[in-house]
């Protein structure tokens, strides 16, 4: 069980990984942000709005009690992407803010098993460095040298 104080002081050193992923996610070029290294894979863009789309879902799951699906948007510029990202995050933040203790225990259905509130911040928290892993790649075979993922 993971109470208030304990998801805030986690997502207080997730807001400089935040900065980090931000500053990388402006490494891509304009043109690239389509770029996928397997057909069979997400793009870049598709990438990034997936992990703050999902972060910001899984705060609004975590303060209603119930699943909240996120918002998946197809992006066409750098400057799209980065936008969604600012709002995003800045959504997610702020809902973060409205979290109580009682919010957290609550049971919910998803993915086909039930779990405690509080377990949805942490799966946006894992799956961040999950994908931001992804993206150091993908920058990596575009040939630039992402930032060194402590940064900050």
């Amino acid at each position: 069980m993971m109470n208030k104080q304990q998801l805030t002081g986690m997502y207080g050193y997730f807001k400089m990984v935040h900065g980090v992923t931000r500053r990388m996610v402006d490494q891509v070029p304009t043109d690239k942000i389509d770029f996928k290294p397997t057909p069979e894979q997400r793009s870049f863009a598709e990438t990034v709005v997936h992990m703050y789309a999902f972060l910001d879902s899984s705060m609004s799951t975590a303060k209603a009690g119930k699943f909240t699906s996120d918002e998946e948007v197809k992006v066409t510029s750098k400057q799209e992407m980065l936008d969604f990202v600012d709002k995003k995050f800045a959504h997610a933040m702020n809902t973060l803010e409205t979290i109580t203790d009682d919010d957290l225990p609550k049971v919910v259905e998803a993915y086909g098993q039930s779990f405690p509130a509080w377990q949805f911040p942490a799966f946006a928290y894992d799956e961040h460095w999950h994908h931001r892993g992804a993206l150091t790649v993908y920058l990596r075979l575009l040939g630039i040298e992402p930032l060194m993922i402590y940064d900050y």
